[in-house]
């Protein structure tokens, strides 16, 4: 069976680098606040989830010249996974609480925070090597 077709848009190598410096602003700002408790654990997470995406956007430019185009995160996640497996693997589990983190009435704990985390800082790590 071949792979279901994604929303693609294509990208040139400054886009991905304009991608990547996003990626990067939105990791530096979570990790400003990540060592705050309650609501900020949410807001870090949400922010360690724009980051993930950013990244990936500028992996995929890099890779592919393109990006995904859709509302569908998971479906970024999966374009990644096209890329490169463990990415892919990484922005799905960020993407899969961002509806909580963004717009739940629960409060994330600080596990879940330091996942987020480790997740953005290897998705952007990965876009700083292939953009850079």
């Amino acid at each position: 069976m071949s792979p279901r077709k994604l929303t693609t848009k294509p990208a040139d190598r400054s886009v991905a680098v304009g991608r990547r410096r996003i990626a990067q602003k939105y990791l530096e700002v979570a990790e400003l606040i990540a060592s705050e408790d309650g609501a900020a654990i949410n807001v870090t997470f949400g922010l360690a989830v724009l980051a993930g995406i950013a990244a990936a956007d500028a992996i995929c430019i890099s890779a592919t010249g393109e990006r995904y185009a859709g509302q569908d995160h998971a479906a970024a996640a999966d374009l990644l996974g096209r890329v490169d497996r463990d990415l892919g693997r990484r922005l799905r589990d960020l993407v899969a609480l961002k509806p909580t983190s963004h717009f739940g009435q629960t409060l994330l704990g600080p596990t879940q925070r330091t996942q987020a985390l480790r997740a953005a800082q290897a998705l952007v790590a990965a876009a700083v090597e292939r953009t850079s």
